[in-house]
């Protein structure tokens, strides 16, 4: 019961996470090297850096409930299960949940890209 309760803490960590990103992202309004939605493309300019905090904020709530809820759904039908099965099951769901940080990239840069052109200019 120890392991599926430490499992049970991991595939929560990612959903947590997602959830700081969504609160601290929006809060920062400088550009900088350390925290935030750091790419070349989030990095152009103020109006771009604002933007992309913003966006990658709003994609992290939308992808936040998706994670926690199956975190909150498979993780309890394993508890009687062997160690190493709990250990797979957690290791598979964190994967899933990864996946969310792919999710964040990708619509953020698509709608930096739509947003702002070459010249760094809002369209």
């Amino acid at each position: 019961m120890k392991f599926w309760i430490f499992m049970f803490i991991v595939t929560l960590l990612i959903p947590t996470s997602l959830l700081l990103t969504w609160y601290i992202c929006p809060k920062i309004k400088t550009i900088n090297n350390v925290s935030g939605y750091r790419t070349k493309r989030s990095m152009q300019n103020q109006n771009a850096w604002d933007f992309a905090q913003k966006y990658c904020s709003k994609i992290s709530l939308y992808v936040f409930f998706p994670s926690l809820i199956l975190a909150i759904v498979i993780m309890p039908t394993v508890t009687s299960k062997p160690v190493d099965v709990i250990g797979w099951i957690g290791l598979g769901i964190t994967m899933i949940q990864m996946v969310s940080f792919i999710v964040i990239i990708i619509f953020t840069e698509k709608a930096l890209k739509k947003t702002f052109d070459e010249s760094k200019n809002k369209v």
